[in-house]
């Protein structure tokens, strides 16, 4: 493990099933993106219980490769030596959220837009829009989150 490269778990105890989150910190460059959707499609495959089902896995790793992308892109993270950000995963027996904390400085928050037909960008948004079952900035400012349910009784649980 090198330095700011690190991963943290806490376990709550529940009803059906534990509440875990899993924390880790990433270079704020393309392949920290790249690492951290491994890292998390692994978690989400070997981690948790019950299981998370596969198409909730692929759907989740697609978003925190928006929003990861949007972290080195548009933040302090990506522009500047040492930039990174730390993507917090939080489970639970119904939902699980995915927390992108950026290195801040960013101009604007994300907001969601319609890109054009021509534009080579903009359409992260679009998918974590469409995909995720809720999603949004973190009180904290700085990142995005977004859930996605394991089941049919969604509880969102905000970073």
């Amino acid at each position: 493990m090198t330095p700011g490269n690190h991963t943290r778990t806490r376990t709550r105890t529940g009803t059906r099933t534990s509440a875990r989150t899993h924390t880790r910190t990433f270079p704020g460059v393309a392949s920290g993106v790249a690492d951290s959707r491994h890292w998390l499609a692994d978690l989400l495959r070997t981690a948790t219980a019950p299981p998370v089902p596969e198409p909730v896995v692929d759907t989740a790793a697609l978003l925190l490769s928006e929003a990861a992308s949007n972290a080195v892109r548009h933040t302090a993270s990506g522009s500047r030596p040492g930039g990174r950000f730390t993507v917090h995963l939080h489970t639970g027996a119904d939902a699980l959220t995915v927390d992108v904390e950026d290195d801040g400085a960013a101009a604007t928050v994300p907001t969601l837009a319609a890109p054009g037909d021509d534009a080579e960008s903009g359409r992260g948004l679009v998918l974590v829009d469409t995909f995720a079952d809720a999603w949004g900035v973190p009180s904290r400012g700085g990142g995005l989150y977004f859930t996605l349910t394991r089941n049919d009784s969604p509880t969102v649980v905000q970073p």
